[in-house]
């Protein structure tokens, strides 16, 4: 009867989170507080969290990331939503040894993204925000504070739902 209970639970989870409920759980957060500052692909340098906005959504991508392939495409696909919170999203290319800006810039293009990203050769910002591996979202308040972690699996729809 128990069993029979739980699997009850877990289906109507599943199905309120599938048709516009909650964002699924938060990943564990390593980062109460994130904060940095990286170049843009243009050479500019920019502060996280970012000025005015209400909150920043940091989307961590690698030019070779098989995820980041599809994720990036449709989180950039749902920019104006976020916009429409008061959210502001930043992509954040984060290199490996050897990979450079325009190998990312080539990356984003290959994926159908025309967008600026921070440049996070050192892994500066990837530490900052505590990401372990890649893909990697975060929801950030217009302090730092971090509010929600994308759990392996999470969509776009739920990364515009978990902004506050």
């Amino acid at each position: 009867m128990a069993s029979r209970a739980l699997t009850l639970a877990l289906v109507l989870t599943a199905l309120s989170a599938g048709c516009g409920g909650a964002p699924p759980p938060s990943a564990p957060v390593t980062a109460k507080s994130v904060g940095f500052a990286l170049p843009s692909d243009d050479g500019a340098l920019v502060t996280v969290p970012l000025a005015g906005a209400r909150a920043t959504v940091l989307d961590f991508f690698g030019p070779t990331c098989v995820p980041c392939k599809t994720k990036v495409p449709a989180l950039e696909a749902r920019r104006a939503d976020l916009a429409a919170k008061g959210a502001k999203l930043v992509l954040v290319g984060v290199l490996a040894d050897g990979e450079s800006t325009d190998d990312a810039k080539r990356a984003l293009a290959s994926w159908g993204v025309k967008a600026p990203f921070l440049v996070d050769r050192d892994g500066t910002g990837k530490r900052e925000a505590g990401v372990v591996t890649l893909p990697a979202t975060i929801v950030l308040d217009a302090s730092g504070a971090v509010k929600w972690v994308a759990p392996p699996g999470a969509s776009a729809a739920d990364v515009v739902a978990a902004v506050p």
